[in-house]
């Protein structure tokens, strides 16, 4: 399914149209809410840099990229919202994918990698048979000219084997693409990813580059900036009323560290309990009982006064 592009309701009318747009709808736009800000700028821009340096110029091919950051820091928005702009089109021998976005898994394998390739495509090419995956997924990516790889939650592709030979195989597979001088690959993943990469002369040869993203701290000048991060959520929330989202700046950075996907984690589950219970707007009940249910074990921080609805 695409993502839902950037709308934005900040007039009363448009608020009240975006409330009287058929619930599904409704639920499909808190869903897919893609609010640019500047980690998220930085972000897209360092994946276009990597695939298109040149305005109106060619795709970089042969090189490889990072974009690493801490779980909840928005890497995947960041990837799909990527993604979207160079969607799926008909070929003349098939359907082409000019960026393919592939998620790795815990014990990674190139079974499992070579299935992923095939569910993401669900292309009609013939590939010739192969006994190695990596090698049939290699040549499906050239077959859907591919010209960037999106390899997200890539840490699983290089540690948490229980061998070294299996994140081999997985070096060796990203190698493989890079050498076929025809596509760029980003990997995407935690910080580590940096230092197994810088360690290995044949991707830094490549032009490895990458980029980190960081959470909003709690000094005062970040605190704006996540305020005006709320603010702008709330604008693109399918309400008939803002919800006010800002004033409550601290529970939201206190919870999710400044991280947006915790954030995004919050208002969407307290969105769809607003959608259920009618409501002009998110209210404050909801973002307690989105946040109840997700409190770590041992943090005894009463967000949103969430702890007043616990019995």
């Amino acid at each position: 399914m695409p993502m839902q592009a950037d709308m934005v309701f900040d007039t009363p009318e448009a608020r009240d149209a975006a409330s009287r747009l058929p619930v599904s709808e409704r639920q499909r736009l808190i869903k897919f809410l893609r609010v640019p800000y500047h980690t998220y700028n930085r972000g897209l821009a360092m994946i276009g840099r990597l695939h298109r340096p040149v305005l109106g110029g060619l795709p970089n091919v042969g090189v490889v990229g990072g974009l690493l950051g801490e779980p909840g820091c928005g890497k995947t928005v960041i990837c799909e919202a990527y993604a979207d702009r160079y969607p799926a089109r008909e070929g003349e021998t098939g359907m082409e994918y000019p960026v393919l976005h592939i998620s790795a898994s815990l014990g990674m394998s190139r079974q499992r990698l070579g299935n992923k390739f095939q569910r993401a495509t669900s292309s009609p090419h013939r590939i010739p048979a192969r006994e190695d995956p990596s090698e049939w997924s290699i040549d499906r990516v050239l077959k859907c000219k591919t010209e960037l790889l999106i390899l997200d939650d890539s840490q699983f592709m290089f540690f948490h084997h229980r061998t070294s030979q299996a994140a081999a195989e997985m070096y060796g597979f990203v190698k493989d693409v890079v050498d076929t001088g025809m596509v760029a690959v980003l990997l995407v993943g935690e910080p580590d990813v940096d230092k197994f990469v810088f360690d290995i002369p044949a991707f830094e040869r490549r032009g490895y580059r990458s980029e980190t993203l960081e959470a909003l701290s709690g000094a005062p000048a970040d605190l704006r900036f996540f305020s005006d991060l709320l603010k702008s959520i709330d604008r693109r929330l399918p309400f008939s009323q803002p919800s006010q989202l800002e004033k409550n700046t601290v529970h939201f950075h206190g919870y999710s560290g400044g991280r947006i996907g915790r954030v995004m984690n919050i208002v969407e589950d307290a969105g769809y309990m607003a959608l259920n219970d009618r409501s002009a707007c998110i209210l404050v009940e909801h973002l307690r009982e989105a946040v109840r249910t997700r409190v770590r074990p041992g943090d005894d921080v009463d967000y949103f006064g969430y702890k007043a609805t616990r019995h």
